[in-house]
């Protein structure tokens, strides 16, 4: 194995741009969402606003599930399953004074589970697709994720405050079954 030094580093970046975290874009998919209609605003008008309004996200991640084998006094782990880490993902918003993200995730909840009578919405009326997207410089695109059967888990609550100045952030968690990049390929019954 050669040596690196900083000049091989500095090499690098010169040629190629480092990932930088605040060059995202998210966009859910409402119109996946049956019923899904908050008053005045289209579905399309509210993935714009969560394109230009959403001020972190979190990539979602893996885990491998290993198992001990024991061979005489020695363990070893091996593989025995996948996991997709999707089943808590934060989203934070910035908020204007419409609202509208906060009611349009009041409308998603209240589809899921009606909070009057407590029923339950069915799955493929009420999962939508998430896309994460991570941007260059230039705002191309140089990786995704899709988020797949998402569903909402909490809608945080909002501190207001007279004793602070600030501008108000809407927190939603979600949970996707899995998930695909534009480096994996996963389908849900499909042999890899």
């Amino acid at each position: 194995m050669a040596d690196r030094s900083i000049s091989d580093f500095r090499a690098k970046i010169r040629s190629k741009q480092l990932a930088r975290t605040e060059r995202f874009e998210v966009s859910f998919n409402f119109s996946q969402v049956k019923n899904m209609k908050v008053d005045g605003i289209s579905n399309t008008e509210l993935n714009n606003e969560i394109i230009l309004m959403c001020e972190e996200v979190q990539i979602p991640g893996m885990v491998v599930a290993n198992k001990e084998v024991n061979l005489g006094n020695w363990t070893h782990y091996r593989n025995s399953n996948l996991g997709f880490l999707g089943n808590e993902i934060n989203f934070t918003f910035l908020t204007d004074t419409d609202w509208a993200l906060r009611r349009a995730f009041e409308k998603w909840i209240s589809l899921c589970v009606n909070a009057t009578s407590k029923r339950v919405g069915f799955p493929d009326d009420v999962h939508m697709d998430i896309k994460v997207k991570a941007l260059d410089l230039q705002d191309g695109q140089t990786a995704y994720w899709t988020l797949k059967e998402c569903t909402p888990k909490v809608l945080n609550l909002i501190p207001l405050s007279q004793g602070t100045v600030s501008i108000v952030r809407n927190t939603l968690i979600i949970s996707a079954a899995y998930w695909e990049s534009d480096t994996i390929d996963v389908e849900l019954g499909k042999q890899l």
